[in-house]
């Protein structure tokens, strides 16, 4: 085995690893919530909420620890982070299980307390996550892997997401079913002890990747004037800096598809399926399963759209081609009956190819357009910009008061895909930065 694809597949053995773990984590803490305290969907909804904002405001600092450490450093900053909220976590889960089996209400202070130690753990598992993703996928890949040989490897990576996020919760689910009469988080403690236990081979092949590649282990040292500013001038002027960017449209672009229920894994669309449309359980889930499977076809022909067309033209049909499918799906969708609603769900797995298409394309752009210097910096407010875009679309849908109101995410959704395919063909005919 050569040293290219020996670090190749290390680095996608640890994606792996991290990836499963993280998918497996995010299913069964809100579901453990929902066993401690039967009924109460405010407190993995105030969990999840939290850590969107404060990701949000902490992420673009926190990652441009990036650009001041070597990289191993920083991948033992970002393990170390995930360790930690993970620990943090399955110990305050576990405490708020006991003080419900004493009865204690959830105003008391003690488990007032553990629920706040939960979300600074939800924090640091959140914002770990997203560092080690910055950290590999827009740092570590772009320097180990010639410009021509990108496209390939990134559709591998994203091969390994998707792969991740169909098997991880299904296995997740079957664990968290080992739960006993005296023990009904035993299925969580053995999902906390995988976690913990993955990150040290995780580690391991990232090291010997190193190791392997030295060269790759240092990085310049820059702390930039923004770097020594008080914190929310600091982050202001890092906001205003990131827009400055040649690439920062183009991620303006993604944000706005993050904008949209026409998801298939998504919360909002799934509630709505069972809820207003009364779908049974089979259907959602097969419907969850191609969403996975549409996305994964996206990757295997993104390399051949980007050597036929180049990169951002293929980009640019990849999104194209998203746009055309969702205003079918909202066709479909105000058509109803039978027909309409297997035209909408039928359009929407179309619509999955050209999303994940050019989010690999947007990833590339990333990876060539960002100086080595400033990937942690950008990269953040990158990853906090489509936070936002997240928060924003679970804010608008909280304002809504029954699932019969879910046409105006449905329209709102399609809105935001057609102006992102505008923005982008207006930037991409005038932009002279990437070939």
């Amino acid at each position: 085995m050569g040293v290219k694809k020996s670090f190749a597949t290390k680095l996608l053995i640890s994606r792996g690893l991290t990836r499963s773990g993280d998918q497996a984590w995010d299913f069964a803490v809100p579901i453990t919530l929902l066993t401690i305290f039967p009924g109460q969907l405010r407190l993995a909804a105030i969990y999840f909420l939290l850590t969107q904002i404060f990701l949000v405001l902490l992420l673009p600092r926190v990652a441009s620890l990036i650009d001041s450490r070597s990289r191993i450093a920083a991948v033992r900053i970002g393990i170390g982070l995930q360790l930690c909220g993970v620990v943090l976590g399955s110990f305050s889960l576990y405490t708020l299980y006991l003080f419900s089996q004493d009865k204690l209400p959830l105003s008391n202070p003690s488990t007032l307390l553990t629920c706040a130690v939960l979300i600074f753990s939800g924090v640091l598992s959140t914002i770990g996550a997203s560092f080690m993703n910055i950290s590999i996928a827009n740092d570590l890949v772009p320097s180990g892997f010639t410009e021509s040989e990108l496209s390939k490897f990134n559709s591998r990576l994203r091969q390994v997401d998707l792969l991740t996020e169909v098997f991880s919760p299904i296995i997740a689910g079957t664990i968290l079913l080992f739960a006993t009469e005296n023990n009904p988080l035993l299925g969580f403690l053995i999902i906390a002890a995988w976690n913990i236990v993955s990150f040290f081979p995780e580690y391991g092949f990232l090291r010997s990747i190193f190791q392997m590649r030295p060269d790759l282990v240092d990085k310049s040292v820059q702390v930039s004037a923004i770097a020594r500013m008080p914190m929310f001038k600091r982050l202001s002027n890092g906001w205003a800096s990131f827009f400055k960017e040649p690439v920062a449209p183009v991620v303006a672009v993604y944000a706005l598809l993050w904008l949209s229920v026409l998801s298939p894994h998504g919360v909002l669309l799934t509630v709505f399926l069972k809820d207003g449309w009364n779908l049974p359980e089979a259907i959602i889930g097969t419907f969850r399963g191609l969403g996975a499977l549409f996305g994964l076809a996206a990757t295997l022909i993104f390399p051949w759209v980007v050597a036929k067309f180049k990169l951002i033209p293929g980009a640019r049909l990849f999104l194209t081609f998203q746009s055309v499918s969702v205003v079918l799906a909202l066709i479909c969708f105000f058509m109803g009956g039978s027909v309409g609603q297997m035209g909408f769900l039928g359009f929407i797995l179309l619509s999955r190819i050209g999303l994940y298409g050019f989010s690999l394309g947007e990833m590339q752009v990333r990876q060539i357009g960002i100086r080595p210097e400033m990937r942690g910096e950008i990269n953040g407010f990158a990853n906090g910009l489509t936070a936002l875009a997240t928060l924003m679309l679970y804010l608008i849908a909280s304002l809504l008061p029954t699932a019969k109101e879910f046409s105006v995410l449905v329209v709102g959704s399609c809105l935001a895909v057609l102006v992102a395919t505008l923005l982008f063909w207006f930037w991409s005919v005038r932009q002279k930065v990437i070939e």
